[in-house]
C-alpha cells in the first residue's frame, strides 16, 4: 500500500511544491527563491516556452540572479567599510584615507565623484561662512526697518546664523559619502520680534520685503522674503505667539493653513506640533538689534 504524501500546510507552501516539480528545482533552488523574496508563481511563469529555445532554464536563471546579486552585496560592503575606515585628520576631524592622501597631495589634486580634495573642502567651507555672513547683513537691514514701527519693543537675531558656525558633515553627496565635515549650512535668518500690538503684522511684512529689496539695490545681496523667519514675541515676556506669515493674504487657502489657530489675527502663521524653546533667547551668542 502507498504512503499518504505529505499535505501542505497552507496554499503557498502547495505553490511552494508546484513550482518545484514544474521547474525541477531542489530544496536548495526553493531556499535561494526564498531569501531572494521571489514568488513561486513567478518561477512557474518564466518556464521557456517551445518557442523560446534561447530562454534559460528556471534553475539556471535563478543561480544567476542570485550570483548577481550576492556581487553586488559585497560590493556595497567593501564601499561601505572604505567609507567608516577612518583615521586622524585635520581640525581633529576624522576622514576617510583616501581623503587624507588628497590632503598630502599638491592643492591642484582633481576631486573624484566620491573623494573631493582639499581645495574642494576649504571652498566649500568658505562658501558656508559668507552665506552666513550675507544673512546677519540681510538681518540687520529688516531690523533697522522694523526699529522705525512703533509697535516693535525688540528685536533679537538668534540661531545658526547669530551663533559661530559648527563643524558638521552636510547634505551635498561628496562630504556625506567622504564623512568630510565643513561648517554648518545656514537655511534662513531667525528673528525674535517683540510686538505690543498684533494688528500691525502686515506692516512688518511691508517692512521686511522693503529691507531684503533695498539691500538686493544697495550690496547685491539676494535674501528671500521667506528666508527670513520672524518670531512674534509677547511685550515683556519670552512667550511666544506664532510666526509672521509669508503669504501676502490670510487665510491662503493652503493645507498648512489649516492647522489650529493659523490666522487668528490675521498674518499670525501656527506650525502643526511645534513647540518654541524660549532658552535660545538666552543665548549670549544671540545679537540684540534694537530694544525700545
Amino acid at each position: 500500500m502507498a504512503k499518504n504524501k505529505k499535505q501542505p500546510k497552507t496554499k503557498k507552501d502547495g505553490q511552494w511544491i508546484e513550482a518545484k516539480s514544474k521547474c525541477r528545482l531542489n530544496s536548495d533552488d526553493i531556499r535561494i527563491a526564498k531569501e531572494m523574496g521571489l514568488n513561486p508563481l513567478s518561477l512557474i511563469k518564466n518556464i521557456p516556452s517551445k518557442s523560446q529555445p534561447w530562454k534559460s532554464s528556471v534553475k539556471d536563471w535563478l543561480h544567476e540572479m542570485y550570483e548577481k546579486r550576492q556581487e553586488n552585496a559585497a560590493k556595497k560592503k567593501a564601499r561601505k567599510e572604505r567609507a567608516t575606515k577612518t583615521i586622524p585628520a585635520v581640525n581633529d576631524k576624522p576622514l576617510t584615507q583616501k581623503v587624507a592622501a588628497y590632503i598630502d597631495e599638491d592643492m591642484a589634486f582633481e576631486d573624484t565623484d566620491d573623494f573631493p580634495n582639499s581645495r574642494y573642502i576649504c571652498q566649500e567651507d568658505k562658501l558656508m561662512l559668507n552665506r552666513q555672513e550675507q544673512f546677519r547683513i540681510a538681518a540687520k537691514y529688516v531690523a533697522d526697518g522694523l526699529s522705525s514701527i512703533p509697535e516693535v519693543n525688540k528685536v533679537v537675531l538668534f540661531g545658526s546664523v547669530a551663533a559661530p558656525l559648527e563643524k558638521e558633515v552636510p547634505r551635498f553627496r561628496k562630504f556625506r559619502r567622504a564623512g568630510i565635515a565643513v561648517s554648518h549650512e545656514c537655511k534662513d535668518v531667525d528673528m525674535a520680534v517683540w510686538v505690543s500690538d498684533l494688528t500691525c503684522l502686515r506692516v512688518l511684512q511691508k517692512v521686511r520685503s522693503q529691507a531684503l529689496n533695498k539691500l538686493l539695490a544697495e550690496k547685491q545681496i539676494g535674501v528671500a522674503h521667506h528666508q527670513v523667519d520672524i518670531f512674534i514675541m509677547e511685550p515683556k515676556t519670552n512667550r511666544y505667539l506664532g510666526r509672521l506669515c509669508i503669504f501676502g493674504f490670510c487665510p491662503k487657502g493652503k493645507d498648512r493653513c489649516c492647522v489650529d489657530g493659523c490666522g487668528k489675527p490675521m498674518l499670525l502663521k501656527q506650525h502643526e506640533d511645534f513647540i518654541f524653546d524660549a532658552t535660545v533667547l538666552d543665548d549670549p551668542a544671540n545679537t540684540f538689534f534694537f530694544e525700545r
